[in-house]
């Protein structure tokens, strides 16, 4: 049978018990994903013969594999927060409290979770499970808002399963536009903008599991926001002097709904780490690279996502 890359489709189901799979059918693929791909991490322990050139059977060790895909930043702009969101956020690491999703500093438990993800290829179905991940946010002004996730989990052999057929969500994707984009107070003049949850995620070993592993853990992040703003006089903003003096500042934008639904972005403390002249078609542009530090004395505070309902 040919097997059709279009013909694909990505499920996934927070686990009760992370590393545990979960059964998935169609409810739990109801997602706009695209530029799906899932690939087995397995290494294989080479072996030499002896008495001669050539090699003995590899020996497979644990069995581990990531899967990467792309969503928009959608909503509908009701009072219930998107379901990609509610799903793929956690395994990051990212909870929601009310309607903000902040990082968190916890092992899987009653807030960070783990999932089983399952990619439907036009008749078989690859499946990961304990899978923990990162993700970067991308903001093209005046288009359409993407995320970018990266899930790392426990690989099970594939299986011939019939693709499914979920009721897929309606949402219109968020565009970066009418956004207050702002470090300091002073309005930047982007083309893009890209957050980075820069998450170190990594498979816990277990012997008594025959995969070796027994689930995705995240164990430290580093957030990272990039942005090519135009350049300013020193008066307007010094921001080489505030590369020097390590200043520390709110830098906010947004991406606005067809229903007038929003979703803000906030860091509290961005400090600019990388500071480097570029050009926007002759225009003189400040590629910078700010590092979203802890808002004081406050833990898990780096960086938020707010989703504020249509009015």
């Amino acid at each position: 049978m040919t097997l059709l890359k279009r013909k694909r489709v990505l499920a996934a189901s927070i686990e009760t018990t992370p590393g545990t799979a979960m059964s998935l059918s169609g409810s739990d693929a109801a997602f706009n994903c695209y530029d799906i791909a899932i690939q087995t991490e397995t290494e294989l322990e080479a072996r030499e013969g002896q008495a001669a050139f050539g090699m003995r059977a590899s020996v497979p060790g644990g069995y581990r594999g990531k899967v990467t895909f792309k969503h928009d930043a959608s909503w509908d702009g009701t009072a219930t927060e998107p379901s990609w969101a509610d799903t793929f956020l956690p395994a990051c690491g990212w909870v929601k409290s009310g309607q903000v999703f902040t990082p968190r500093t916890e092992a899987p438990g009653s807030n960070v979770k783990t999932l089983t993800i399952g990619v439907y290829i036009d008749g078989m179905r690859k499946l990961l499970r304990g899978c923990a991940g990162t993700f970067k946010l991308n903001c093209p002004t005046g288009k359409a808002a993407f995320f970018e996730f990266e899930f790392t989990g426990v690989w099970s052999s594939p299986t011939d399963t019939a693709i499914l057929a979920p009721t897929y969500p309606v949402a219109q994707s968020l565009r970066f536009a009418s956004s207050t984009t702002t470090w300091n107070s002073v309005a930047l003049g982007v083309e893009n903008i890209t957050l980075d949850s820069g998450n170190t995620v990594i498979l816990r070993e277990d012997p008594s599991d025959v995969s070796g592993f027994l689930a995705g853990l995240i164990t430290n992040r580093v957030i990272r926001i990039t942005g090519n703003p135009e350049s300013k006089l020193v008066a307007t903003q010094d921001r080489y002097g505030k590369l020097l003096d390590m200043s520390e500042h709110s830098l906010t934008w947004s991406l606005d709904g067809p229903t007038n639904s929003v979703m803000t972005f906030t860091a509290p403390k961005a400090q600019i780490i990388s500071l480097q002249e570029a050009d926007r078609e002759n225009l003189v542009v400040d590629e910078i690279e700010w590092q979203a530090n802890r808002n004081g004395s406050n833990v898990d505070e780096e960086c938020s996502i707010t989703f504020t309902a249509a009015t």
